[in-house]
């Protein structure tokens, strides 16, 4: 086994000890309460007889500083303006995240108050998967518009939907589009993070798939500082395009010095870089970096289109790719309800489920049996100087949010 792969099973390996830590840690509060079934046909009753449809949502920033909670304040504001559903309008409760330790606290909060129909957020992979335990055991729906990792869908959960694609979906989509911009010899450098590693492994995987070389892969400690000599390693092979799996800061930081140390190919990365924080770090050295996207601000749909002039009008910027995710989810969760003729997470979450081709603000959405997001279009863009362009559309600009997707 190689040393990434190792380093792999180490991730893996921490994250479910720390899962287990969760689970024991709700065995206990349970044995002092009431069991998950009773929890579930208490919130069944509760969510049904409430006058207001209470979604909660989780983020590691404030209101002010989220797209994705701008999104979603956006749909709800629209649903409510419209008599809301079934008479009842959507009520959102905002829970600022300000550390991993705060933020499972609060999904365990939100999992308990049995007032509440859904809860939207989380940013890291990690915990997102330690929260969707809490909630599948609490029976409270979740929708994730930015956990990436394939481990957020693959336990058979109940309750679990991904709103944006799995690391192992949109790997296959830039391995194909570094091979129809010429490139055939990749290097590939990651964090050692979950996140960073993970999809740096599918990405790698992908490469092969597409016939594709991979030349060499490095990777370092996330919080390094110093990247001087990796980027000298790096110069000793021969490449022409760079694979970043890696959270901004520390990528951003990688890049800026990767180009002081003279790697001219061009960059690219995954959801985490797709961030007007990489330029804001890296500066000019990140001109040229190409992320994916699963929205596109002139798609050619009138959704889309209101979406935008909307966004722009509530919050005077446009949206970026959290904003439209966000808004998107709330607007399942209303499909899903309306289907359903219920608000009961068990009954929403059946139809949510079967939910194919609905179209959203940034596409078609359709759900695999284990919630996952499936088959969604992706776009590429580069960074040129403060804002990213897309390459089917060189012409026009896109203002991206300060935001990232994880």
């Amino acid at each position: 086994m190689s040393s990434g792969k190792r380093l792999h099973v180490v991730n893996v390996v921490m994250m479910l000890q720390r899962v287990a830590l969760s689970l024991v840690a709700l065995m206990l509060l349970v044995s002092c309460g009431k069991s998950y079934d009773e929890v579930k046909a208490r919130r069944a009753k509760d969510v049904t007889k409430s006058d207001t449809i209470n979604v909660a949502v989780i983020w590691d920033k404030s209101i002010q500083e989220s797209m994705l909670s701008q999104g979603i304040i956006l749909a709800a504001d629209e649903i409510n303006e419209k008599g809301g559903l079934f008479g009842r309008p959507i009520n959102l409760r905002f829970y600022h995240a300000r550390s991993d330790k705060e933020e499972q606290k609060l999904a365990l909060k939100v999992a308990q108050d049995t007032s509440n129909a859904a809860v939207i957020g989380h940013r890291s992979s990690e915990n997102a998967i330690l929260a969707s335990i809490i909630y599948e055991y609490y029976g409270l729906l979740y929708l994730s518009p930015s956990s990436s990792r394939d481990d957020l869908t693959n336990h058979n959960f109940q309750y679990t939907f991904r709103t944006n694609s799995s690391d192992h979906y949109v790997s296959a989509q830039i391995a194909a589009f570094m091979k129809s911009q010429g490139h055939k010899k990749i290097a590939i450098v990651d964090d050692r993070s979950l996140n960073g590693d993970g999809i740096a492994d599918d990405v790698q995987e992908a490469l092969a798939d597409s016939g594709l070389s991979m030349v060499v892969r490095r990777q370092y400690t996330p919080g390094k500082t110093d990247f001087k000599q990796l980027s000298a390693e790096l110069l000793r092979y021969d490449f022409d395009a760079i694979f970043v799996g890696a959270m901004l800061p520390q990528a951003a930081d990688f890049i800026r010095e990767a180009r002081q140390m003279g790697i001219k190919q061009r960059i690219f990365g995954g959801y985490d870089l797709d961030s007007r924080s990489l330029e804001k770090i890296a500066g000019n050295a990140a001109n040229g970096s190409v992320v994916p996207t699963s929205f596109h601000v002139d798609l050619d749909s009138q959704k889309t289109r209101d979406f935008v002039q909307s966004f722009k009008k509530k919050f005077e910027k446009p949206p970026g790719t959290l904003a439209a995710l966000g808004y998107d989810s709330v607007k399942l969760l209303l499909e899903a309800i309306k289907r359903g003729k219920s608000t009961d997470p068990a009954v929403v979450a059946s139809h949510l489920r079967f939910i194919k081709d609905w179209q959203g603000v940034a596409g078609a959405y359709s759900f695999d049996l284990q919630g996952d997001l499936i088959n969604k279009e992706h776009y590429f863009k580069y960074l040129n100087q403060t804002r990213f362009i897309y390459f089917d559309a060189p012409d026009e600009e896109e203002d991206e949010d300060d935001d990232g997707t994880e």
